[in-house]
């Protein structure tokens, strides 16, 4: 059944299989590029309110606005670490290229959903906007659960970059939708900006992936910058602050203990080979005894036993003698 499932993990790869990624993966990662690039200049031509890119986000201020110029950084680094992910593909190094080759089909669907955001968002179809985000933060939940492990290289261009941005935009992109602009909508958003917080944590501290934790508090902090600008006097850039220090303080811990060879408590781990090398003598030893044990049973027992007896009849022979004289 893994055989007709595109989206399975597997430990080798066919060659008509990379081949086909070698050639979706680059060309549905320049369609982004293409597609980003041309709404991020040019408002769309099909529709008279349709605005640029970075232009539509600016229009509308919501609680979950970010920062443009911020978030646009965002994607620049993430686009070009995607680049390093496609050159992976082409390695000739087979377990690079299994690594990268395993979340392709996840990365080609990512794509295609955010070309399809683009296009929607410029042209105000918010609501079939959020229908594409929650399409695609599923394609990301189900790639970030299922492919655990990565190297870095493949987990922050494919998995964690998206996932970050995905589960960011689909509250940006829905306050848009239900015009989340007066009193009630930012009560509402102050209590679903926790939910970003604990989605995060959820997966930050169980996975102990920092790489997911830097994504989300670059993202946190544009939203804080932007609410500031948004409303001085309001509690939502004091929650996003927050939410973006807990992110960076404990991304900051699990890296550390990543680093120092520790776990999440902070203590020491013993790696495998070390472990191995202190239970070496211990092994010896016992492999000596086992010998020991064995030659007694199987030689020098016997040997020893016929000895014990020759002692016994020459010392009777002795005493015999002894006797007659």
């Amino acid at each position: 059944m893994a055989s007709f499932n595109p989206f399975a993990r597997r430990e080798t790869h066919s060659a008509n299989s990379l081949n086909t990624y070698r050639v979706l993966v680059p060309l549905t990662w320049a369609l982004v590029v293409v597609v980003g690039i041309y709404h991020s200049l040019h408002s769309p031509d099909d529709t008279k309110k349709g605005k640029k890119l970075w232009k539509q986000a600016n229009k509308h201020n919501t609680p979950f606005s970010q920062n443009t110029t911020v978030t646009g950084a965002f994607w620049i680094v993430l686009l070009l670490s995607q680049l390093s992910y496609v050159w992976h593909l082409f390695s000739k190094n087979d377990v690079l290229v299994t690594a990268a080759a395993n979340v392709a089909t996840h990365f080609i669907l990512n794509n295609l959903f955010l070309t399809a955001w683009i296009l929607l968002w410029t042209r105000n179809h918010f609501w079939g906007a959020e229908i594409i985000l929650i399409a695609h933060l599923v394609n990301q939940t189900v790639t970030y659960w299922r492919h655990r492990g990565l190297p870095a290289f493949v987990h922050l261009p494919a998995v964690a970059g998206p996932y970050a941005w995905t589960l960011t935009a689909l509250f940006w992109n829905g306050a848009v939708a239900v015009h989340s602009h007066n009193l009630p909508g930012r009560i509402v958003a102050n209590i679903f900006i926790w939910v970003i917080l604990a989605i995060g944590l959820f997966d930050i501290v169980l996975r102990e992936d920092y790489i997911l934790g830097y994504c989300l508090s670059w993202l946190t902090l544009s939203l804080a910058l932007r609410q500031v600008a948004i409303k001085i006097i309001a509690l939502q850039w004091i929650f996003a602050f927050t939410v973006f220090a807990v992110f960076l303080v404990v991304s900051l811990y699990i890296s550390t203990t990543k680093y120092t060879g520790r776990d999440s408590l902070f203590r020491r781990v013993a790696h495998p080979e070390s472990v191995d090398r202190e239970r070496e003598p211990l092994l010896n030893e016992g492999v000596r005894s086992l010998g020991h044990t064995l030659r007694i049973g199987l030689g020098e027992g016997p040997r020893r036993r016929d000895n014990e007896n020759e002692s016994m009849e020459i010392g009777e022979i002795c005493n015999a003698g002894f006797v007659l004289a």
